[in-house]
């Protein structure tokens, strides 16, 4: 009777994960333990954590590469600029200080005709960058310690963003690190960016109008937990709690489409990106994020820290955003660089210089309003100044017609 129970018992062991795998119903790939290590060390930062890169064998027979595959080491994709990185010792204060490194040569150009974009953007903890579908910057550190860039391309509005984020884990395989005494302990993720035009305004800034899709989530300590709902893959309902002993941690794959980065590519179905506070996802102490403070959290214009549906336990994610073509007042803010106004505040003239050889006879209209929309002033060519001691103190808005574009300052009268 003792041989005939141990018998039992090592069957029931055996169907122990065979029954489990039959309680999923999603569709990814599931892999249970620990992958094998194939690169022990991306990249070597004081201070930082081991980036390896695994691979394992799903239920499926399929073979996974974890925590993804990734363009680290490919010449070919260009390494984004440092906003702040204390691994190689570029800790700029500010975005001013960091703008000045730069020489220009770190600029992508994908159309010639098109107009300078600077990313900024912090990812926790990696991110790969493609404008229509073409690699403009990767982060230079793909753990640890944490880091914040600058992207610069040339493009022609409207354009796609796709970018590829990656939680890291130092458990390849089981989504987890240690952390807090815990050797399996969770991490989290998220990513911030803002895109600047030329003449410094915001073109785009992360949101929940962002795509966002997940395609590796672990931890999974229940696999009954996850649940799909069209092309949501969720897993808050999953366990997020740490542990001393995660090596039987199951993990679920989904395969990233082969034109995720295109333009064309057809996004519409993606769940929207959620988003998170600054507290929620731990940055307050980082001066990677904290020293750009203006830059990520302008007050007129604040940008959000995005992921997909669970920030914890979905360690690859793909966002995109499609920026749309510029308004004929955004087109117009790059005269900023053409047309200087003077004074402002003004109280006898308001003068108007054309900079840069700009042609006067482009100037098809010159008017004044007040701020209850009146019109003060007109002209229906360009002249050099305005007189304005008639005018009433107080804000009036000055609009200059050009090529079919409206350029709009803000002038003040005393």
């Amino acid at each position: 009777m003792k041989k005939l129970f141990n018998f039992s018992y090592t069957i029931l062991l055996l169907l122990a994960p065979i029954c489990a795998m039959a309680q999923y119903k999603g569709t990814a790939s599931v892999t249970q333990g620990a992958a094998t290590t194939i690169t022990t060390n991306l990249y070597n930062c004081t201070g930082g954590r081991i980036a390896g890169v695994g691979t394992i064998k799903a239920s499926d027979s399929s073979v996974w590469t974890v925590p993804a595959a990734v363009n680290f080491t490919n010449t070919s994709f260009p390494f984004s600029s440092d906003l702040n990185n204390v691994c190689n010792g570029n800790n700029y204060a500010n975005a001013t200080a960091a703008l000045a490194a730069l020489n220009g040569s770190d600029i992508v150009t994908l159309d010639a005709d098109g107009e300078v974009i600077t990313a900024f953007i912090f990812a926790d903890n990696y991110f790969e960058m493609y404008i229509n579908g073409t690699p403009v910057g990767k982060d230079k550190v793909p753990f640890t310690q944490f880091n914040s860039s600058i992207v610069r391309f040339k493009v022609k509005r409207p354009f796609t963003i796709a970018m590829h984020l990656i939680d890291w884990e130092e458990n390849l395989g089981l989504g987890s690190e240690l952390n807090g005494g815990f050797a399996y302990h969770p991490g989290d993720g998220g990513m911030v960016a803002v895109l600047k035009d030329a003449s410094n305004n915001i073109i785009a800034k992360t949101g929940s109008d962002w795509k966002a899709q997940t395609f590796y989530t672990a931890p999974i300590t229940d696999l009954s937990c996850p649940t799909e709902s069209g092309s949501n893959r969720l897993s808050t309902n999953c366990s997020t709690a740490n542990s001393s002993d995660g090596s039987k941690y199951y993990a679920l794959h989904w395969t990233k489409p082969a034109n995720w980065q295109a333009t064309t590519f057809d996004d519409f179905s993606w769940p929207n990106a959620y988003t998170y506070a600054n507290a929620t996802v731990g940055v307050d102490n980082k001066p990677a994020y904290t020293n750009f403070i203006n830059i990520f959290d302008d007050a007129n214009n604040d940008a959000q820290f995005i992921w997909s549906s669970n920030l914890i336990l979905d360690n690859e994610v793909v966002v995109r955003k499609t920026v749309a073509a510029a308004s004929k007042t955004e087109e117009t803010n790059g005269f900023n660089n053409h047309i200087q106004i003077y004074p402002n505040p003004a109280n006898t003239y308001v003068y108007i210089d054309l900079l840069n050889h700009l042609n006067a006879s482009k100037i098809q209209n010159i008017s004044v309003y007040n701020l209850l929309g009146e019109k003060v002033f007109e002209s229906n060519s360009y002249i050099h100044q305005i007189p304005v001691s008639n005018f009433s103190k107080g804000v009036y808005l000055l609009k200059i017609g050009m090529n079919e574009m409206l350029f709009t300052k803000k002038i003040i009268i005393e």
